[in-house]
């Protein structure tokens, strides 16, 4: 009993080194990285432990903490495909590339090593036969060159034993793929810690149309419009808006006249924040056509009325869905519906559907 638990731990411990050498030298057939965000990062990162375990997964290298968990793993080149589509069900997969070592070069060239040292050492020995056969030369002499000659021998055989090991791994790692592996937590806005942000620079204009649902003459007209300029500074998306709404049909001359009606709402300027959340699910803003997104807006709405007294601000609000049409690194051009909401005594004759569409590009 004794004897089998000390060589059970002779095995692991030439396997670990094994595993380290492999790694520690880099001398796999392939080399693959891959990056995925989780939507459920806690669950995919036990099931992917469970897979190391029923798969012929070698993990090298562990590491975890609340927003990723890094594997460092080996296993059979043939298994990429299948790690790639079981990484697809996790979320969204932002890195992956792989690399091909030419393992026969690397083989070739050790051999060529080999063949070297062997003809080193057929030169020492031919020069051994020599110097036994040399009588006209002093035995302290002979005697000292014979040992530097032998020392010389077991160096080259020592030396073809390294390659013969070297070339025993890469036979070994030929057909291996060593994997790093990121599995990271998918969050919904930017904490600092979790996900960065990246920064744009992309101006550009939008045009609104302001349907109100319950407009009242004296208070507001059916419908308002307007530009705005808008200004995208994250990729996430975030941005802030600047325009003005104006009645699609103001009120005549005629009308004017009606003292009750120079109360009515004849434009809207708004400043406004706004930030777009890609769905998780259909595509997370990464394709060039048709991007699916919800967000919010929150600012301030100042109104003017046709007879100019002076009126308040007041908060104004908005939760939208929308659909990017077209994006490039360039271009963005989106449309969105949303529901307007004025926070103040007017609300109800002033709240109504809005429908934008703008036009943003990198400057």
């Amino acid at each position: 009993m004794k004897f089998n638990n000390l060589a059970l731990l002779f095995f692991l411990i030439i396997s670990t080194t094994t595993r380290g050498q492999y790694y520690n030298k880099g001398n796999y057939g392939t080399n693959k990285s891959i990056t995925v965000y989780s939507a459920k990062y806690t669950e995919h990162s036990l099931d992917f432990d469970k897979l190391i375990q029923i798969r012929d997964f070698k993990l090298l290298e562990k590491t975890s903490n609340l927003y990723q968990t890094h594997y460092i793993f080996h296993t059979e080149s043939i298994n990429s495909y299948y790690l790639d589509s079981v990484l697809r069900t996790y979320g969204y997969i932002t890195e992956s590339s792989m690399n091909k070592n030419n393992i026969d070069e690397k083989r070739k060239s050790y051999q060529n090593q080999i063949e070297t040292q062997e003809q080193n050492i057929e030169n020492a020995r031919y020069t051994l036969k020599q110097n036994s056969m040399d009588t006209l030369r002093t035995s302290e002499r002979i005697a000292s060159s014979n040992m530097q000659l032998e020392n010389n021998i077991r160096r080259y055989e020592q030396k073809i034993k390294e390659y013969e090991r070297e070339i025993e791994e890469l036979n070994q790692v030929k057909n291996l793929m060593l994997v790093n592996l990121y599995i990271k937590d998918e969050v919904s806005t930017p904490n600092g810690n979790n996900q960065n942000i990246t920064w744009v620079n992309m101006p550009g204009v939008s045009y609104s149309f302001l349907q109100v649902e319950n407009p009242k003459p004296g208070i507001t007209h059916e419908a308002y419009a307007g530009l705005n300029l808008k200004y995208l500074f994250t990729r996430g998306k975030s941005y802030i808006e600047l325009g003005v709404l104006k009645p699609i049909t103001p009120l005549t001359d005629i009308e004017l006249q009606d003292s009750s009606l120079t109360s009515m709402k004849n434009d809207f300027f708004l400043v406004q924040f706004g930030q777009d959340f890609y769905t998780r699910h259909f595509g997370r803003g990464r394709r060039k056509y048709l991007n699916l997104y919800s967000g919010y807006t929150i600012g301030a709405i100042i109104p003017n009325r046709y007879d100019d007294l002076p009126q308040k601000a007041s908060l104004v609000s908005s939760l939208n869905i929308g659909l990017e049409l077209f994006k490039s690194k360039h271009v963005l051009i989106d449309t969105k519906a949303a529901y307007f909401l004025p926070i103040n005594n007017e609300n109800r004759n002033t709240r109504g559907v809005m429908f934008t569409g703008a036009f943003n590009f990198v400057f």
